[in-house]
């Protein structure tokens, strides 16, 4: 499980700068009209990212600073969990307002 939040880490770091690039300057790269079915696209993805990268944080804060934490597969899986709930909240709440 450790494994699969460390490819989710580097994804939401990558995720981040795409977005912080198309918000900045994606009318100037895309075009206007590109850019808007670019946000409609990308951002309920990197939202995903940003509820799972949350639980994370808080997964992290439980297990301290012990890598051999006797429940941390059980605290990961419910971070997880929890994380993608939070972000398709999040996504599905960004598509209708």
């Amino acid at each position: 499980m450790n494994t699969l939040f460390e490819i989710i880490k580097w994804i939401f770091f990558f995720l981040t700068v795409v977005v912080g690039i198309v918000l900045l300057r994606g009318s100037v790269i895309f075009g206007p009209e590109y850019q808007l079915l670019i946000k409609q696209i990308l951002m309920p993805g990197y939202l995903v990212f940003c509820g799972t990268m949350f639980w994370y944080i808080v997964a992290r804060i439980q297990l301290g600073y012990e890598e051999d934490h006797p429940h941390q597969n059980k605290i990961y899986a419910r971070s997880f969990i929890f994380g993608v709930v939070l972000g398709v909240i999040l996504a599905v709440g960004y598509m209708f307002i």
